[in-house]
């Protein structure tokens, strides 16, 4: 009963051992089919019995993969997927490939400790793209050895693109259990049974890639660092309009309250030509409509919503924009939090981002980004990655300036699948400054940064972000005891 009880609790560990005496097992007792196929196979067709195959496994190493073969050699140059009817497909093949019998030398794989009988099927080396053109957020599938069968196999792998495809596979990393397991394997040994989709015989979809970098956000009612931004690779320009609340709720804080006016929206439009302008305007009031169609009007491209607690809210919202422009919802309010998933059903929400600065005075936490370290942050994006809406959260400081440095916060950015940051005031304190080349000076070497940051981690496996949440988990424990050091002297 104890080793039933180890086995739910501390699975991971186990499985490797389960891996070992499985695979030992199938070997000896699937020998004689083993024998069998080989034979079948070299009466057919000239050649190897065994087919190996470069794949991805854990970290992204590369390993070499085994199964029987199933195509006249030199095959595979016309193309990675069985056509149907495809004649390169000897008769033998066939049956091996409809029956999954093709994959059994994947036991030695498992024994070598390349592989597991459950896990993400390793995908080739160049298919459906590099690894190091996966997003950050899909190497983690690469966390876990790969294995003969896995979550997205028994959901008709074959008949979903690739992007599904890889979100069953993050599902299984992080819902890795003794249960899954036998769940998946049941599920696949009735597919096999009922040869339901066992052939290839289409290319799985495989989506355009795209990766570009952070959109940046910084917002500015002046029209020369305005473009300054704009040159200097700063995607968003914004125009904060929310003046309702926000002095009682951020007055005691080191924050700047914008006094930008409605009439900045035209002034900013005429000075820039490529940045999209987002306006931010006041929570849901009286004269909301007004705002909004004044908004659009003068040249708004995206109109955020900031400060609502409650599905009525955002729909009164969506109302006004009426599809005019592209919308965004910052969430900010322990009570939108609660309300999340209502909230995410009203149709027309184009972006959302996270307001960590009003979220941690709503849940009184002593500093905003004790919320990125304790889990909350990362909740609320699972919540828009699964209704699929581009993201965001907070806003960053020169990349090695900051209470919490800017490398730390693009890491869990990154980590994320976040697709958005602002650009805070104190990346460059244009407040304090009116020397608008030394200014110049310091966007273009700051937004340089960031984006060769972006490209130095992009190329790294999940393992370093799993190391980078560590770190700034403990730098925001230091700051939070010594914020509250700092509260008690006081």
């Amino acid at each position: 009963m104890r080793g039933v009880l180890v086995l739910f609790m501390d699975y991971k560990s186990v499985k490797r051992c389960l891996d070992i005496t499985c695979s030992i097992l199938g070997l000896i007792i699937l020998l004689p089919l083993f024998l069998i196929v080989a034979i079948s196979i070299k009466i057919e067709s000239k050649g190897p019995i065994i087919y190996r195959q470069l794949r991805l496994g854990l970290h992204g190493r590369e390993f070499t993969m085994y199964k029987f073969r199933t195509m006249y050699i030199g095959a595979e140059k016309e193309g990675v997927y069985e056509l149907k009817g495809d004649k390169r497909v000897f008769r033998v093949g066939r049956i091996l490939r409809l029956t999954s019998i093709d994959e059994l030398p994947q036991l030695l794989n498992i024994l070598k400790g390349e592989m597991s009988f459950i896990g993400p099927r390793p995908p080739l080396t160049y298919h459906p793209w590099p690894f190091s053109e996966y997003t950050v957020a899909q190497k983690k599938r690469f966390m876990v050895l790969p294995g003969i069968t896995g979550l997205a196999q028994i959901h008709g792998r074959k008949d979903m693109d690739w992007e599904r495809r890889i979100e069953y596979d993050l599902e299984y990393v992080d819902k890795q259990s003794f249960l899954l397991d036998l769940r998946i394997i049941f599920s696949t040994i009735f597919k096999v049974l009922s040869m339901n989709n066992n052939l290839n015989v289409r290319e799985t979809v495989k989506q355009k890639r795209d990766y570009p970098y952070l959109t940046l956000m910084y917002a500015t009612n002046d029209r020369t660092i305005a473009k300054i931004a704009e040159d200097s690779g700063v995607d968003w320009i914004m125009i904060d309009l929310e003046i309702i609340g926000k002095k009682e709720r951020q007055g005691h804080l080191d924050t700047l309250i914008s006094n930008h006016k409605i009439e900045d929206i035209k002034k900013i439009k005429e000075s820039i030509n490529k940045a999209k302008i987002i306006v931010r305007i006041n929570p849901i009031y009286q004269g909301s409509r007004e705002e909004i169609n004044r908004a659009i009007k003068d040249g708004a491209d995206i109109i955020m919503l900031p400060f609502f607690k409650t599905k009525k809210e955002v729909e009164e919202f969506m109302h006004y924009v009426d599809g005019r422009v592209k919308t965004c919802l910052l969430f900010e309010t322990p009570e939108a939090v609660e309300n999340i998933d209502k909230i995410l059903n009203v149709p027309g929400i184009d972006y959302a981002h996270i307001g960590i600065n009003d979220l941690h005075i709503g849940y009184k936490r002593i500093f905003m980004f004790s919320l990125l370290a304790d889990g909350t942050v990362e909740a609320i994006c699972n919540k828009f990655r699964e209704k699929k809406i581009p993201y965001g959260f907070g806003g960053i400081a020169r990349l090695r300036q900051g209470l919490l440095p800017a490398g730390y916060i693009i890491g869990e950015i990154y980590r994320l699948g976040s697709s958005m940051v602002i650009v805070s005031r104190s990346f460059c304190k244009v407040g304090r400054m009116d020397n608008y080349e030394l200014i110049e000076k310091i966007f273009k070497e700051g937004v340089q940064e960031v984006r060769s940051f972006e490209e130095k981690i992009r190329k790294k496996d999940y393992r370093y972000f799993i190391i980078n949440q560590k770190r700034l988990k403990k730098k925001v424990a230091e700051i939070e005891e010594n914020l509250k050091k700092g509260r008690e002297a006081v």
